[in-house]
């Protein structure tokens, strides 16, 4: 889940959070913080593409 822009949220109704814009893993952000971030359509479920082989390192040779 991508989250566009950042949400504060109260989690027990007096203190105030601030969750950052990015991406998150399944299940990362609490339920509740889901349910508000989708509502107020600032959730994308978009994944960021993986760029393959760029993380390979040069082999040596011996």
């Amino acid at each position: 889940m991508i989250l566009k822009q950042d949400l504060k949220w109260s989690p027990d109704g007096m203190s105030v959070e601030i969750i950052r814009a990015g991406e998150y893993e399944d299940k990362e952000l609490p339920e509740r913080v889901r349910e508000i971030a989708t509502a107020a359509g600032i959730v994308s479920d978009k994944r960021t593409p993986v760029a393959r082989g760029a993380d390979k390192s040069k082999k040596q040779h011996s």
